[in-house]
Parts: structure tokens; sequence; C-alpha cells
């Protein structure tokens, strides 16, 4: 195996499970950045190593890198395995499709995405590491896929009993590595040492990587919210709950001192509205982009149609010099709450004037989600998105809107109560104006080989 050199942190993990043998199971926390990957490929090379070291009629000889999806688990993984660790030059056979390398001593290492991972069932696995158990939707829950798949292929068939029959350095082990994601099993699974000896915990947030840039750091909170923050640079089990804006906070973000829309010779201030079209509702409402603040002066619902309420724009605002840019539903583009035939909601609003500003497609509603908590709320703690108290409907929709089954991975609002609609505006408005763009530079990796 190619020489590396692992920074303080991964020498840690690796030194307690390879070396030191303190234990078999590692649950380990970190922040983006910190090498999570890098550290995986350390712990299953050397684990094929010691496999190739058996005699080769020794069964089970299998080593499993999981990842959530196939194409992380290849384009990540393939890369550091043949290239930076050298493998290519050990494998008798390797198939990036198959995700699979096949070692001598019938050593064999599988590349599994977590959608795949019950294909693990009745083989024994020597060796597994679990990259972004908290990212793994798809598929049996994550609680299952352990208790039912994976920890029987270890357990069952690398035994210390069995390990020691067949002159193993180590009975079978697995290394769960993640950035945490609230309370979920993985916290569980962190909390497993406390009972059991066999497990060791381990806590990394984003000081304890040599790879960030920390100007990079400083800027970045800046521009993601507080809980996304702590979660992915502070690798702190926080959570916002089943509230999906949860930056939201009457005292911060409630402003009876915001002036509403004003005029400068003829041309009146932009009026930016937010649209949710639903037939009886067609909840809206209209904000001011002044400088990198988004004030949400005025709101209007109760509207029968698209065209109803694109004439009220017009009337109060495009007669009196103001332009009017609507954000609505991208489905607009093809749904039609007008009876004529070939009118679209969008093609209704740009008839009575309105400049219509729309994705091609939905983004994922936890993106446009996280593009609102980041306007009301930085980890450094900037607000820059705030109401007037008259927008008592937005207000309202904004502090109830909670995700169904408290469980913002699935993608899904809560619909029942019905208070949704002006939040899912405003969703719209926010994400067009301000998406979600985070690129984080890092410094190099500095290995020697």
């Amino acid at each position: 195996m190619s020489q590396i050199n692992l920074h303080p942190g991964q020498s840690q993990v690796y030194e307690d499970m390879f070396i030191n043998k303190d234990c078999r199971f590692q649950a380990i926390c970190c922040s983006r950045g910190w090498g999570k990957s890098y550290e995986a490929v350390a712990a299953s090379s050397t684990a094929i190593y010691e496999l190739m070291s058996l005699d080769w009629s020794v069964p089970n000889k299998n080593v499993a890198i999981i990842a959530p999806t196939y194409d992380q688990v290849t384009d990540i993984y393939w890369p550091l395995i043949m290239y930076e660790f050298g493998l290519e030059h050990v494998a008798l056979k390797a198939s990036r499709d198959l995700g699979r390398f096949i070692f001598p001593n019938a050593v064999e290492l599988r590349l599994l995405s977590y959608e795949s991972v019950e294909r693990m069932r009745g083989k024994g696995y020597y060796f597994v590491a679990w990259d972004e158990i908290s990212s793994c939707t798809r598929g049996i829950l994550p609680k299952g896929a352990w208790e039912g798949v994976i920890q029987p292929t270890i357990i069952t068939r690398w035994s210390p009993e069995r390990a020691a029959r067949f002159g193993a350095p180590s009975p079978g082990r697995a290394q769960i590595i993640t950035t945490p994601k609230g309370f979920n099993f993985f916290y569980d699974m962190y909390h497993y040492y406390e009972s059991d000896p066999l497990w060791k915990s381990y806590h990394f947030d984003y000081t304890s990587s040599p790879f960030l840039d920390k100007d990079e750091i400083d800027r970045i909170k800046h521009t993601i919210d507080p809980i996304e923050f702590a979660a992915e640079y502070m690798a702190s089990f926080q959570e916002s709950g089943n509230s999906v804006f949860y930056c939201f906070d009457r005292k911060v973000h409630v402003r009876p001192d915001l002036e509403d829309f004003g005029n400068d010779g003829n041309v009146g201030e932009d009026v930016h509205v937010s649209i949710d079209f639903n037939v009886g509702i067609m909840a809206a409402s209209m904000s001011a982009l002044r400088g990198k603040q988004l004030h949400v002066l005025d709101e209007v619902q109760g509207h029968p149609d698209t065209e109803t309420l694109a004439e009220y724009l017009r009337d109060v605002y495009i007669y009196k010099g103001h332009r009017v840019f609507v954000y609505p539903d991208p489905t607009g583009r093809a749904r039609k709450t007008s009876a004529t035939v070939g009118r679209t909601d969008f093609s209704i609003l740009q008839e009575y004037g309105c400049h219509v500003k729309a994705r091609t497609k939905n983004p994922p509603i936890v993106d446009s989600a996280n593009a609102v908590n980041r306007k009301l709320l930085t980890a450094a703690g900037d607000a820059s998105l705030f109401l007037h108290p008259r927008c008592v409907g937005t207000i309202k929709s904004l502090e109830r809107t909670k995700w169904a089954d408290k469980n913002p991975n699935s993608m899904t609002i809560d619909k029942t109560e019905g208070v949704e609609h002006f939040s899912d505006g405003i969703r719209y408005k926010v994400e067009y104006l301000f998406p979600i763009t985070n690129v984080l530079k890092r410094t190099s990796r500095g290995f020697t080989f």
C-alpha cells in the first residue's frame, strides 16, 4: 500500500481500531471537509491487506464501503482506491461499473450504494465503512439496515472465535462516519459506547481539519443559517424539529418601522410579489428589495383566479408607476386558473404588465426553505428578511408551517392546517433571488505517497 499521511484526528481513529485495537465499532461525527472518505479508504485498505495475509481457503474475506448513492460511492471512492492508495497495482480485477475489486487470496472489496444494501444479506464482511449514514434515506431505515443487514454480516462470520480460528488480526469491525443531521439513528449509535465497550465515538468540528481554509469558514457564516452551520461545520446534533422556517422570530423579523413602497420622481419602487397559485386563495405578498434586504410590506389573498389578482397588481402598483416582478410556482407555465383556453397563469400575469420570474422547475423544497432560513438569520447573526405587522397571513405562515412527519428529508410540507400558502410563495421568491450556492475552498491535502 502506498505511504499515506493522516492528520491527527484521522490518525487517532485509525490507531484505535488497527493498532491499539481499542474498539471494533466506531461512530465518527465530523464536519464537512474533515476527510471522511480518505479515512474510510485508509481503514478499508488496511483491512484488505490483513485479509490477503490469510490462506486463500478462509471464507468471507470481504470488505465493503457504503455511501448513500452509487454515484457517490464510485465517484468519490474509486479514484481514492485506485490512484491515491495505489490498489490498482494490487487488484487482480476491478470494475467501476460493478463497484467490485478482486485481490489475491480471494479477497474482495465492494462499493455499495445504500439503496442496494440488502444485497449484503447472507454474506460475511470482515470490515465495513459506512459513509454519510445521516444522508441514507432511500430504502429501509438505517436502524433496520444496521441491525438486520450490516451488523449480522460482521458478527455472524467474523466473531472473535472465528477470527482466532482463521488467524485473522481482529474480529469483524465497522466504521460509521458522517456529518450529523439532528437526533436520528446515528445519534443513537454515537452513544452506544456508553453501554457497549466494543464501541468508541469521536467528534471533530471544522477546526480539526487541516484541509479547510479558515477564512472561507468565516465567510460561510454569513451565507448559511445557524442550524445548518452547526451541523455542517461544528458537527453538532442540533436540529430544527418540524418547523420549516426555524429561524423566524417575531421579535426580530416583524418591524413596524418598515417604510412603504416609495416613489422617485415618476418611477415607483419595484414591487416583488410572491404568489402561490390556488383558486380562491391566491396568496400573494408584496416586498421591496432594498440592498440585500427583503422587506415584506403587504399581502393579499382571496382572489378567485389569476386574472383578478393580475388586475389588482396592475391597478394598485403598475398604474402608479411601479414595476411589478412576480415569483410564482413554476407549474404556472402550464397550469390554468383561467377558463379561457390557451392562457396560462404566467401568460395572464404578463398580459397585465407583470414581469414573471420563475425556475423552469421547482427546486427541492429543502433548498428553498434553507434559502429563506438563511435570509432570516445567518450563522454570523445577520438578518435580512423583515415583515411589516400588517402582513398577518405571511407572519402566521412562516411561524406555523411544519414538515410532514417531522422529517425535512422527506421534502414534504404538512398541508393539514392550510397555513403554508404564503410561505410557499416566499420560498419561490427568496430561492429565485437568493439561491443556495455554497462553495467552499479547501487547502491542499498535502499527503505524500
